[in-house]
């Protein structure tokens, strides 16, 4: 029965599929470990819009599989890195796969997880011109741009205040 003081949401929110690709009919939902929950709110609102959305979740062992029951579909698809469930490699694996086989200039893909997993996502868009976003983790103390705890380098130099200027990136 306590109450609890919070501050959020904070930075900028994923874009609508068409607003990140016009053309893009439908949303491919790409997560790994912790960063599954922010994807399971934003498939929410994907079919509250009516956008169609596939899911392809990865974990690394049986230890951190968890949190499938915050999506409530069918159509996941998952990757173990043990082998114990799904796919056994990494869920940027599945995402080739998928874009492989779909016109890869119709799809839009968001992603949050572990660093070395968005950089996959990042390459394999980039490689084939697919639009994306990707929702960055850091810790963030002050939620105001002040304290630069959140900040992560960027490719040109300089740095990126996540809780203003992220979390999700294009």
């Amino acid at each position: 029965g306590e109450g609890l003081w919070i501050t959020g949401p904070l930075g900028r929110p994923f874009s609508p599929p068409a607003q990140l690709a016009p053309q893009a009919p439908g949303a491919i939902l790409v997560g790994g470990g912790i960063g599954i929950a922010p994807l399971a709110l934003w498939r929410r609102r994907l079919l509250d819009r009516g956008t169609p959305a596939r899911v392809l979740l990865g974990f690394r062992d049986r230890e951190r599989l968890g949190g499938l029951a915050l999506f409530d579909c069918s159509e996941i698809r998952l990757a173990s890195e043990d082998g114990h469930r799904g796919h056994h490699g990494y869920v940027t694996d599945l995402l080739a796969v998928l874009l492989a086989g779909d016109d890869a200039g119709s799809a839009a893909v968001y992603a949050c997880g572990p660093p070395a997993m968005l950089e996959a996502v990042r390459h394999l868009c980039a490689e084939r011109r697919v639009a994306c976003e990707l929702a960055m983790e850091a810790p963030m103390a002050c939620g105001f741009g002040a304290c630069f705890g959140c900040a992560i380098p960027l490719a040109g130099g300089g740095y990126m205040r996540l809780c203003v200027d992220g979390p999700v990136v294009p």
